[in-house]
């Protein structure tokens, strides 16, 4: 099970924090978050920092519609999901609204769930916000799940060969300070799904599929030591909805610096296009001067 660390996705400090004893957490809570399955986490935890006035996100962890999972408070950290279930319950959000929820997103929560009982040592109660409190949390699709015990739907196998997508860069890209940069690929080398079917645009996968990807790209004129960050976005093809995808970090080398970036598993929805992007944080413009990706594809 891999979690999203709070570096990873940009966490704010807390301004404080208590803990507790596995001895004392015998519940496992679940909820949504009521808003657009785009939602960030951390527009999420600026909203309970700066509208709730709390010391932090509220949850535990969050899981999102691709079951990606993310570290909120952690596992022994009091929360504030629950008033009177903060101690006693371990607060995992779903980021999405009633109907929203995924195999995927489902899988994920009841790993947490069964890694939670794992160090408890114990089986904890399986409950929705509105088990203990007056609220319409998680939503009726989720709660449903919830009372049907959380079951664990297995991921379907999938026998059939991956697409293969095979790109490249043909033109040099500036990289200002402190701006995303998206990677346009203007050569194509294989896609025979047609994948990348805007040729010399940014976009390589569409969905709805599983992908694996990694990314290489060559950046020059930075000072060694700059920092610089990579990620992959799934971009709408109607509008600007963005979802991120997990963030590397890196440092300038003397001379040319090669980034190297990978996802091992995702998975990209209907309508929305997966695009690579890298963003430096020197003083002066760089240039992405060469850089290629490779990626398998399984339609769903």
């Amino acid at each position: 099970m891999n979690i999203i660390s709070r570096a990873e996705w940009g966490a704010r400090r807390p301004r404080s924090r208590s803990t507790v004893t596995w001895g004392r957490r015998t519940e496992f809570i679940v909820h949504y978050s009521e808003g657009p399955t785009t939602q960030s986490v951390r527009s999420i935890q600026d909203f309970h920092m700066g509208t709730r006035g709390w010391s932090d996100i509220g949850y535990n962890f969050l899981v999102d519609v691709h079951g990606r999972i993310y570290e909120g408070r952690g596992w022994l950290v009091v929360g504030a999901h629950a008033p009177g279930h903060n101690t006693s319950g371990i607060g995992v959000c779903m980021i999405g609204q009633d109907g929203d929820a995924t195999p995927a997103a489902t899988r994920s929560i009841r790993a947490l769930y069964d890694e939670a009982c794992r160090r408890a040592g114990r089986n904890l109660a399986k409950l929705g916000h509105r088990d203990v409190y007056a609220t319409s949390c998680p939503g009726d699709q989720l709660y449903a799940w919830v009372r049907a015990g959380m079951p664990a739907e297995k991921e379907k196998e999938d026998d059939d060969m991956p697409d293969y997508v095979s790109v490249g860069m043909n033109a040099r890209q500036d990289l200002p300070p402190g701006e995303w940069v998206t990677v346009n690929w203007g050569k194509e080398y294989a896609d025979s799904a047609h994948h990348h079917w805007d040729k010399g645009g940014p976009s390589f996968i569409i969905g709805p599929a599983r992908y694996a990807l990694t990314a290489n790209v060559q950046i020059e004129g930075l000072a060694p030591g700059t920092e610089l960050q990579a990620r992959v976005i799934e971009h709408a093809e109607s509008g600007s909805d963005i979802a991120t995808g997990p963030l590397a970090e890196y440092v300038a080398s003397n001379g040319a610096t090669f980034l190297h970036y990978n996802v091992a598993a995702d998975m990209v929805p209907k309508g929305y296009r997966v695009r690579f992007q890298v963003v430096q944080y020197g003083s002066k413009t760089g240039r992405i001067t060469d850089g290629s990706a490779k990626g398998l594809v399984w339609s769903t």
